[in-house]
């Protein structure tokens, strides 16, 4: 396999981890949700759709190797934006409440 038909590969099988995990509303709506069970610094969901997708595209293990450590950076990169988001949000509560006379 010639280096671009590999990297138009890997690059396939990336832009499926990522429109599949895409941020959406339903994160922004569950900010208060437990996280869920992690393998290896990613959610056991992501894991299991990983190894669908070397499946799914034939990847060797160094190929698997980099999905995988794409995910994990995909994943911690949501997860920041999620915390970033909680305090901002729980910012805006607090100055709301101490805008609002307590009774």
């Amino acid at each position: 396999m010639d280096v671009q038909m590999k990297k138009s590969l890997l690059w396939d099988a990336f832009d499926e981890l990522r429109k599949t995990w895409g941020v959406d509303e339903r994160i922004l709506e569950n900010l208060d949700y437990g996280e869920e069970e992690t393998v290896d610094g990613i959610p056991q969901s992501w894991a299991e759709k990983l190894y669908e997708i070397k499946n799914k595209y034939q990847l060797d293990d160094i190929d698997f190797l980099f999905i995988v450590g794409a995910a994990i950076g995909y994943y911690q990169g949501q997860k920041n934006v999620k915390d970033v988001l909680r305090r901002k949000i729980s910012t805006v509560n607090e100055f709301v409440s101490s805008l609002i006379p307590n009774k």
